[in-house]
């Protein structure tokens, strides 16, 4: 469907405004029409279905699922969808909207009010307005005001679309004080450690840098957990890793000995891929579980301070295939299962939140082998053993999880098998 747009070269500055109020509330309708469709779409086949649809789109998967999560909680607030559709209101003000309902039900009534609120006033102020109507109908709930806060305390790590990892969170007061100022604590040592070395980093880099070095590293003086590196001919590497090398510029970069900012490394595990060259013997094609590919040289800095231990995932090193001797995955056959799947198959959950699945079932007489083993995240793996999901594979060769045209039969065994995955996580299927 193609639209008509008018030339804008010759306007002057009283009619582009015209138009740009014009293009907005058509783009406004736009969205609410489009978030509408999806979630109808997404009532027939299902949220997964959805997301897939949004890729479609050319989002990345964090704002293909948001998009179809936004459509998906608006199902609940026809009133909030219609004020989209109809340009009054903003799709994110009704994602605001539509979250908070999802969290702390709206009457019709406080619905209508906060919609009007929406058409008033920017965003920025509109999540004010609903965070205090959300923290009223907390408390309408006999909830003390902490007790709310710790309620809607969250947190989210993703990958944005331009490959930098974005952190969010949002803490009760109490807990938010206690990272403020341990946060600042380490920024006002690092500052004073800057201005004797010259550093020219920006507070901005100093808050990064902080909060990288509180979440995995500890105080020098603590135990000096030294990580294991496992360098595989063929596949993977798993070690500590220093994660906040800007962080310790004092001590490493910046060179400053007894600084008051020294860390050393957390317990932290970071699985790293590397090819090995047999005919010029050097490592090669370093890469990051997820495909981000990476220096030799920093490969090196991660491996610089841990103890060197051979892993070679194939059939004369550490066994990727049990047969019908073991049920559940060995810790090689996972490690190399995070290599190849990198996440899992389903939603893209990060490996090591993963278990490791039998495609042909355990109990119908499926192997502990490689080739019958993918990574599912507990939800995704339920949807196998309960809700008859199947795996099929793309045109690549790669398995990806298809939701159930129709119920699926399933024998005595398979059935035994879901309540026994239900009880425990322990015993992997």
């Amino acid at each position: 469907m193609g639209v008509e747009l008018p030339e804008s070269s010759d306007l002057e500055s009283g009619d582009l405004v015209k138009l740009i109020l014009q293009a907005d509330s058509a783009r406004r309708q736009i969205d609410g029409y489009l978030a509408a469709l999806l979630g109808r779409f997404g009532e027939l086949e299902g949220q997964d279905a959805a997301e897939e649809l949004c890729r479609q789109f050319g989002l990345g998967r964090h704002r293909a699922r948001k998009q179809a999560k936004t459509a998906n909680a608006l199902n609940a607030l026809p009133t909030t969808l219609d004020a989209a559709k109809q340009g009054w209101i903003s799709i994110d003000h009704a994602r605001v909207l539509a979250e908070s309902h999802q969290r702390t039900p709206l009457s019709t009534e406080q619905e209508l009010e906060l919609i009007t609120a929406a058409i008033t006033e920017d965003l920025d102020e509109f999540k004010r307005t609903m965070a205090r109507s959300e923290d009223q109908r907390r408390a309408d709930g006999g909830l003390t005001r902490h007790e709310r806060q710790r309620e809607r305390r969250s947190g989210k790590v993703f990958d944005g679309d331009d490959e930098m990892v974005i952190l969010h969170a949002e803490f009760d007061r109490i807990a938010g004080e206690r990272v403020k100022t341990a946060m600042n604590d380490l920024c006002d040592r690092m500052f004073r450690d800057d201005a004797k070395t010259g550093s020219d980093r920006t507070h901005q880099q100093r808050n990064a840098d902080a909060l990288v070095a509180l979440i995995t590293q500890q105080p020098a003086g603590g135990a000096n957990v030294h990580g294991e590196v496992d360098i595989d001919a063929e596949s993977a590497i798993e070690s500590n890793r220093e994660s906040a090398s800007n962080a310790t510029a004092a001590s490493s970069d910046d060179g400053a000995a007894g600084s008051d900012c020294e860390l050393a490394p957390q317990a932290t595990t970071l699985i790293v891929t590397v090819a090995y060259d047999t005919l010029s013997g050097q490592l090669k094609n370093a890469e990051l579980i997820d495909g981000t590919p990476i220096d030799i040289d920093e490969l090196r800095h991660i491996a610089c301070n841990a103890g060197i231990v051979p892993a070679i995932f194939a059939s004369d090193g550490q066994p990727l295939y049990m047969g019908r001797k073991q049920r559940a995955a060995t810790a090689a056959q996972k490690l190399a299962l995070c290599v190849r799947d990198k996440r899992c198959i389903g939603c893209g959950m990060r490996a090591s939140a993963c278990d490791a699945h039998h495609i042909i079932w355990w109990d119908d007489n499926g192997t502990t082998d490689m080739t019958n083993l993918v990574l599912l995240c507990p939800k995704c793996h339920k949807k196998v053993h309960k809700h008859g999901y199947t795996m099929a594979k793309d045109p690549t060769g790669q398995r990806q999880l298809k939701p159930a045209a129709k119920a699926r039969a399933r024998s005595p065994s398979s059935t035994l098998e879901a309540s026994r995955y239900d009880r425990t996580r322990s015993r992997h299927s």
